[in-house]
């Protein structure tokens, strides 16, 4: 399409997705002019007719070479009126539509701000009218959060939000959850200066969750390996010698487990056999658990007699 095409287009054309390049205007005085107007309205405090000019501009110029520019302003207006919800929408709607605009990385920053505020607790939003505040609700920040992610891939601000997404779900109590967001932190952005500290935290969520639910030798094995694996990533790290003496200790525990599975099997079950092979397993790894092999070894001549009685 030629530019006296482009020029000729209706000035209200609508997009619903991002805006093709090569249908800006090179000029729109009609769009200059109305954001030159909210700017003078923002000045004097008048938020409602800045905001109305400016939707002008985003929904009927949207093709103008500063819509991106009103989008933006849009956003830092709603947030001036405290109306986060909308602000992070317009910022969205610049990101989605204007992905080569000068003010992409800008946005972003404005809705990380946002987020993290909102993950700390000191977004608050009105209730009922405006009659009490309360936090931003937890399923809007995780929503952000993601978002954020899903359009900074691969670099420091996109692994900020994902280390700030982790840990608000850890707060949330949802671990399982978190870990994930720690482990797929620590693949996408093995560089980033949040990599050490997730590694750990998978680890240790790992480690935590043998103590809810089931599935305890499977967690433990795998706080293990996590362990094993900061140590290999991160060696030169302040914390690498304890992430594997916390190794050795899992190591323990998992020794430990299975005394304590052959005990059930002894005394509960009274399948003897089963307990037999738990008690010789955990006395094979004395070097590991000394404490648990020596309780095993008592364990492993009643077992033996109770099995020898029962046949």
């Amino acid at each position: 399409m030629g530019a006296a095409a482009v020029l000729a287009l209706p000035m209200c054309q609508q997009f619903d997705g991002a805006i093709p390049a090569g249908m800006v205007r090179a000029v729109d005085p009609q769009a200059d002019a109305m954001i030159a107007k909210a700017r003078e309205y923002a000045k004097q405090g008048k938020l409602g007719k800045e905001i109305s000019l400016l939707k002008k501009v985003a929904t009927q110029h949207q093709v103008a070479p500063n819509a991106d520019q009103a989008r933006f302003l849009l956003g830092q207006a709603y947030e001036a009126k405290k109306d986060y919800r909308e602000a992070f929408k317009q910022y969205s709607r610049l990101i989605d539509r204007y992905p080569q605009s000068r003010l992409y990385t800008d946005a972003l920053n404005r809705q990380l701000a946002m987020a993290m505020a909102g993950a700390q607790g000191t977004l608050t939003v009105p209730v009922m009218f405006g009659a009490w505040h309360s936090n931003m609700e937890s399923s809007k920040v995780i929503e952000w959060l993601r978002y954020i992610i899903d359009k900074a891939p691969y670099n420091e601000m996109s692994a900020t939000a994902s280390s700030i997404l982790a840990k608000f779900l850890v707060d949330q109590r949802r671990y399982e959850e978190a870990r994930m967001e720690y482990a797929r932190l620590v693949e996408r952005y093995p560089d980033s200066t949040y990599a050490p500290e997730a590694q750990l935290m998978v680890a240790q969520l790992w480690a935590s969750s043998r103590t809810r639910g089931e599935n305890n030798l499977v967690n433990l094995t795998n706080a293990r390996e996590a362990y094993e694996e900061f140590s290999l990533r991160f060696p030169n790290h302040k914390d690498a010698r304890k992430a594997l003496a916390q190794a050795s200790n899992m190591k323990r525990l998992l020794v430990k487990q299975q005394l304590d599975v052959g005990k059930y099997y002894l005394f509960r079950s009274r399948e003897y056999p089963s307990a037999i092979f738990c008690f010789q397993d955990v006395i094979r790894q004395k070097a590991v658990n000394p404490d648990a092999a020596r309780e095993a070894a008592v364990l492993l001549g009643m077992a033996q007699a109770a099995a020898a009685k029962k046949n």
